[in-house]
């Protein structure tokens, strides 16, 4: 194989914002030229409609960083970092931020320069070379040291042409199983919230503040980054309730040398509700804790904890009550927070909440019918995210085996 190992330098010129301040939200306009952040490069394509926008001095400040057609955009800082796409058209004029490198090729086919840096052995050297202080970040010298093997020209146009063809194919089928996964989390939320509004006009409501006991929030010490061992304490994340379920794995280890805050201890059949967090469609996520909880887990100051009457209220049947799309929406309206600042619940928009006042000896019945609704609506997203999993795992193999000659194109 008459492969050329060469750098990234050496083939394409790399140009990012070294040392620039952030802009702050009130630099940014309601229309002007596209400024793209890394959240817009995903591996299947540049995302240039949900876009800041700023004015034309900005745009003009920085001339290598106007973008055009075949330009390659590296994600070079946070979760998101050694994504890789080409940029194909422009709609507007655009730039991008200090998060991402702009490669501009030279001496090599933009497409198959794309495709090298998204294959496994870049991004698994992009790994190990990464830096830092808690942000993940690629300097732009070890972007620029970066090894290629490139072939002839007319190969490299072969290869770009049959990644392209078989991504468009494999990424079709993506988006075929994303909606799905969407149409299935539709369904049973109008599932569920035609049942709420149903119970409610057969009983009537009742405000949360008259069949609840107490509601607390619990305690954020400083903690470590990991996972408790065994005797150790943790306390949970706002992240533990996404997703209607408690995850246990979402916490941090309380240090040996902090006495825990035993009242705070999460017990089973506890009914949680996330007070805070940077995303609007988490807050108010609900979820009761199982019955085989066993680790020392501790509620932190992002989460509330309901004590529920239980001669009036089932924990389970609350917390499915509380994710309608009726009460999701009250959810919303009373969220406070400034801009720039985490989002918050105010406990007086938790008690108002309409519940059905549905018998208690009935609860358990309906209870047991929206488990097995939601138990087969998370067996179906299951298997759509395994079939993504492998679809994504074909489309990396794919990539790498072309840019690096294992298969003959």
């Amino acid at each position: 194989m008459n492969w050329k190992k060469t750098r990234i330098d050496r083939v394409a010129s790399v140009n990012a914002r070294i040392g620039w301040k952030a802009l702050t939200a009130s630099e940014y306009q309601s229309d002007g030229y596209v400024f793209l952040a890394t959240p817009n490069i995903k591996p299947q394509s540049i995302d240039f409609e949900n876009v800041n926008y700023i004015g034309e001095y900005r745009y003009e400040e920085s001339p290598e960083l106007k973008l055009r057609p075949g330009d390659v955009l590296l994600a070079k800082d946070g979760s998101t970092l050694g994504i890789t796409n080409i940029v194909r058209e422009l709609p507007r004029p655009a730039t991008v931020n200090s998060s991402i490198a702009v490669l501009r090729a030279f001496e090599v086919e933009p497409r198959f320069l794309r495709y090298a840096l998204a294959s496994s052995a870049t991004q698994n050297l992009i790994e190990t070379i990464k830096g830092g202080m808690g942000v993940p970040h690629l300097f732009q010298w070890d972007i620029k040291r970066l090894p290629i093997t490139i072939p002839s020209p007319g190969e490299q146009s072969r290869i770009a042409d049959f990644l392209d063809a078989e991504t468009a194919q494999i990424d079709r089928l993506v988006a075929l199983r994303s909606s799905q996964m969407e149409v299935l989390g539709a369904h049973y939320q109008s599932y569920l919230s035609e049942l709420a509004h149903e119970l409610r006009s057969q009983y009537g409501s009742v405000k949360v503040r008259h069949v609840l006991q107490k509601i607390e929030q619990g305690w954020s010490p400083q903690c470590e980054d990991r996972s408790v061992k065994d005797g150790e304490w943790g306390v949970v994340k706002a992240g533990c309730v996404n997703g209607g379920i408690f995850d246990p794995s979402q916490h941090k280890a309380l240090p040996s040398d902090t006495a825990p805050e035993v009242r705070y201890r999460l017990r089973p059949g506890d009914l949680l509700l996330s007070r805070a967090s940077g995303s609007i469609d988490l807050i108010g996520s609900t979820a009761v804790l199982p019955d085989d909880l066993s680790a020392q887990l501790l509620l932190c100051d992002k989460v509330y904890r309901l004590r529920m009457d239980r001669t009036r209220m089932m924990p389970h049947f609350v917390a499915f009550m509380l994710r309608a799309i009726q009460v999701r929406e009250a959810i919303k309206l009373g969220i406070s927070g400034a801009e720039g600042m985490a989002n918050n619940l105010p406990t007086a928009i938790i008690t108002n909440l309409p519940l059905p006042n549905v018998p208690i000896m009935q609860q358990a019945c309906i209870v047991d019918d929206l488990d097995n609704t939601w138990r087969t609506v998370q067996e179906a997203g299951q298997k759509l995210t395994e079939q993504l999993s492998v679809l994504s795992e074909r489309r990396q193999t794919l990539i790498t085996e072309a840019v690096t000659g294992e298969i003959t194109i």
